[in-house]
Formats: C-alpha cells, structure tokens, sequence
C-alpha cells in the first residue's frame, strides 16, 4: 500500500532503477518535453526524442534543456513518428513510449500493425493510478478513455492488466472492487450479474492472489464507515486498491471531476501491449502528463 505518490516513487528510487528509455513520438511539443525533462531530472529517464530535428532542437533550446543528456532521431516531415518509435522499441532502444505532438490515430496505428506492431496480446486498456484527497492510499481505475461497453470477457482482461499492474508496483494482494450502483445482484442491472460471476472468478483464483468485491457501491468500496452503517461484512470494505469502472463513461465522468481539485493526481497510460505507453490528452496538466512518465517508468521492464 502507498499512501501517496511520493511514497511510490520513493520506494522504486530506493531500488536504484536504471533510467528508462522514454520514447517521445512527435517530440516538438512543448508540455511533453517539459514533463518527460523533469521526470529526467528526478533520476527516471532517458529521454528518446522522435521529430523533425530542427523543430525538436528548436524546442528544446528554447525551453532551456540544450545540456540535458537526450538521444534525437530524426523523422522526415510528412512521416509517422510513432513508426519510429515503435520500431526504437522493438530493437531494444526504447522501454516505453510517450504520445507527443500527434493524434492518437497515428500513435496506435503503427502500435497496432500485426506484423511489425507492440501488441502481441491484442488487447489494450486504460490504467489509471490517482491520488484522491480524502482516500488513504493511492487508487487505481480500470478503463476510462478505450473500451466504451466491455463485455464479462473484456472486463476479466481488465482486471488481469490492472492487477498485473499493480503487482508490478509492488502490492502483493490487490483487492479490486467492481463498481455498481448498488450492492445487490439484480436482473435488471447487467453489470451486478458480471460482478459477481468477476468475485466468483478470484474465489476460484483465476486471478492468483486477488481479491474482488462486486457488486459494490463506490462508498462501501472506499469507506469503512460506510460499510458498517450498511452492515456490508468484508475486510476489505474500505481497502480497495483499483475501481472497476462498469463502462468507459463512469470512469470518464469520475476522472473528471476529480480533476477539477488541483490536490489530487491523476494518472494513467495503456498497458497490455508489449511496453506501457504515455496517453494523455494535449490539455492535460504538467502533473498529470509528469506522474504518466513516472507511472509508465514504473510499469516498464
């Protein structure tokens, strides 16, 4: 368990981790490299920035990070970026990828191609990782920016990503809970009857070491007390590490709001292909687009 970021990247420092190779596809945008050099300066990465290269030396003098160690690769006007830094990746040069300034159509495109891709598994999700104000532990969130309606089947893959996630970043039993608008099974809320059969699941642990809780209300699945005034018996009650969102425009709308208290910290990238990949929007904030790297420096290797 971390109570808050600092904790977490406390912790991974104190494992002396090389420095990552953060592979910035579209590398003339201004947010990203200044996020992607921060996290350089806290000991992180080494970034691998791909772009015009007059463009990208351009930037990078005038944002003052001329003297920072950098590799540049050059990517001809007119070309894919992300090309590049997906083959970087597959040669063994790069250990993660960052959107910068391109559309996320041409980011995955090349991710996605079956012969020369990163996406062996042929499946991606969302993993958020944020740090709310008022809950005593950093909190993870499955899919709010992919898979807009994911079946029983895509929900089980969710879960296992998010899980795998979070063991990579150290917690040795995640407890998951899978969010709904109530407690109980009902035939009239589909997404009660795929939680259950989802707990059912890492009762007879085909997750390994897990725990999932479902159905289950947001405020019994992040408060003790709540739980005891509704006499929802569990453990875990109050503990979960990662919110199973029961469609992408929960999670969305969540994130959001949240979004809005500049205290908190929101986090996430794609996982499930071969290397985490940095996919926030152009509008997001310093802090979040910063923790991204980090979150993906975590996830990396």
């Amino acid at each position: 368990m971390y109570k808050d970021y600092h904790a977490l990247i406390e912790a991974k420092l104190n494992m002396k981790k090389a420095p990552s190779r953060a592979v910035v596809a579209g590398a003339d945008d201004e947010h990203v490299l200044e996020a992607v050099f921060l996290a350089q300066k806290k000991g992180f990465v080494h970034p691998v920035l791909v772009g015009d290269q007059n463009a990208v030396e351009k930037m990078v003098r005038d944002l003052g990070f001329q003297d920072q160690l950098q590799t540049l690769i050059h990517c001809d006007a007119g070309s894919n970026p992300s090309a590049m830094a997906v083959k970087l990746v597959r040669e063994g040069q790069g250990d993660f990828i960052i959107k910068g300034r391109l559309e996320t159509r041409d980011l995955l495109k090349p991710v996605l191609n079956k012969e020369t891709g990163l996406n062996k598994s042929g499946f991606m999700t969302h993993f958020g990782l944020m740090q709310i104000k008022g809950y005593h532990k950093l909190l993870a969130m499955s899919d709010c920016a992919v898979i807009p309606h994911p079946t029983l089947d895509e929900k089980k893959q969710i879960v296992e990503l998010g899980i795998q996630s979070l063991k990579k970043l150290g917690y040795e039993i995640p407890v998951v809970g899978a969010l709904c608008a109530v407690e109980t099974v009902s035939e009239k809320m589909p997404e009660t009857i795929e939680a259950e059969k989802l707990q059912k699941m890492a009762e007879a642990g085909v997750f390994g070491k897990a725990v999932i809780m479902g159905p289950i209300s947001f405020d019994l699945a992040t408060r003790k007390e709540s739980a005891a005034i509704k006499g929802y018996a569990s453990p875990y009650a109050g503990e979960v590490d990662m919110l199973l969102v029961p469609q992408m425009v929960t999670g969305n709308v969540m994130s959001k709001i949240w979004n809005v208290d500049p205290e908190n910290i929101l986090a996430g990238c794609l996982v499930g292909a071969d290397v985490p990949i940095v996919l926030t929007s152009r509008s997001a904030s310093m802090t979040e687009k910063l923790h991204s790297i980090l979150l993906c420096n975590m996830l990396s290797g």
